[in-house]
């Protein structure tokens, strides 16, 4: 029985020796720390696309990229970005949600080429080309433009092919509009 009671005298020393030494005055218990709080992310502003089920509206989505921080509904750059996408929608066959993927990924890959052209110039550039009504391809203009920059042209040459290529664009209501009336 003198062995069993060595062994088991060994052992609860071992685990007094153990208890000890985890409370050493030199190691400090460890403290609840205070959660530091992350910067906001702007969640809209970095979106590098818009799904189709996305609810954010293209107008807030360009309007917080310009900003570099996410902007409310209400906020006047905000508006500013619903008329110029309401003007392009009304030229383009592609809807406002559609034209603003594509312009911010025409300047995507423009960026990658070296090319530094921003969402506002693309749109301003291209709204001549489509006449209100018209329902032109966008996103055909932009990679059409893509491959004459990508090819050296510089801006004003790109857009000046583009403007000769450009079929002459009427407004539906123009194209088979008759002098008939009832």
């Amino acid at each position: 029985m003198g062995n069993g009671l060595s062994s088991f005298s060994r052992t609860v020393g071992s685990a007094g020796i153990a208890l000890t030494l985890a409370a050493c005055p030199g190691e400090q218990p460890s403290e609840p720390r205070e959660r530091v709080a992350a910067s906001p992310v702007s969640v809209v502003a970095g979106k590098q696309w818009l799904q189709p089920s996305d609810a954010t509206e293209p107008d807030i989505w360009l309007a917080s990229r310009a900003a570099g921080h996410d902007l409310a509904a209400g906020d006047p750059a905000a508006a500013h970005w619903r008329a110029v996408l309401a003007d392009a929608d009304e030229r383009f066959g592609e809807n406002a949600r559609m034209i603003a993927n594509r312009a911010v990924q025409l300047e995507t890959m423009l960026r990658e080429i070296d090319i530094e052209e921003t969402v506002p110039d693309i749109l301003a550039d291209f709204a001549p080309f489509a006449e209100k009504g018209s329902r032109s391809g966008f996103s055909d203009l932009c990679q059409h433009y893509y491959n004459l920059r990508s090819q050296g042209l510089t801006r004003e040459a790109a857009l000046a092919v583009l403007r000769q290529q450009a079929p002459p664009s009427r407004a539906p209501a123009e194209a088979g509009a008759t002098d008939i009336r009832p």
